[in-house]
């Protein structure tokens, strides 16, 4: 199972360099190289738990947040 995981679509990790990184083409040797030389680039990978436990593993789950509807009205008083 690969450590590094980027998100979908093709990559540039180097300022200048063309879009040629994917999960297909990139090692997790390369990755930790890129990511040692090009801190920024963090935010192209998937974050996943310390632990390498899956998210639903380690206890966590992903809920969307609704939003709170406020009762009464809004009247200068």
């Amino acid at each position: 199972m690969k450590k590094y995981i980027l998100k979908p679509g093709m990559h540039q990790f180097t300022p200048g360099s063309p879009a040629i990184h994917s999960n297909d083409n990139l090692t997790d040797d390369e990755a930790e190289w890129y990511l040692q030389c090009h801190p920024h680039i963090a935010k192209l990978f998937v974050e996943r738990p310390e632990n390498g436990e899956s998210e639903r593993q380690a206890g966590g789950t992903r809920r969307k947040r609704r939003a709170r509807r406020i009762s009464g009205s809004f009247t200068n008083q």
